[in-house]
């Protein structure tokens, strides 16, 4: 009996499909970090080598997707670093807000107008 797995058309589009998704993935994920990282404080200007403690890959694949960003115009090259385009920015902008949302909200019975200290909402403005 054969143990090599036999590649059908099935399985080599689900491979593909799986490839194709965990890219979509990466370049999501890059795009985040960079707009949490600027967003933090630490700078403009991202280089793989401050990106990686936050990824759990290589510098050299960290590169290649972000050379992927540039080639999409997400990201763009500034020297040795790279920083997000205008639409780059917007794109993961939505991507941070759409992962974090559900975070930011509150508690059962917690205000979240932030107008309200502990238990007592009697000088909330809102419902």
């Amino acid at each position: 009996m054969d143990d090599k797995m036999t590649t059908t058309p099935e399985n080599a589009a689900a491979t593909s499909g799986e490839v194709a998704l965990r890219r979509i993935a990466e370049r999501e994920e890059i795009l985040e970090i960079c707009y949490w990282y600027n967003g933090e404080g630490f700078g403009e200007r991202f280089t793989v080598t401050a990106l990686a403690p936050f990824l759990a890959k290589g510098p050299e694949e960290i590169g290649a997707i972000m050379e992927g960003l540039v080639a999409e115009g997400a990201l763009l090259r500034d020297g040795p670093a790279y920083r997000l385009s205008d639409t780059g920015t917007k794109a993961a902008g939505r991507l941070f807000h759409d992962t974090f949302t559900e975070f930011q909200l509150g508690s059962h019975g917690e205000c979240t107008a932030g107008c309200c200290d502990g238990d007592d909402h009697s000088q909330c403005s809102h419902p």
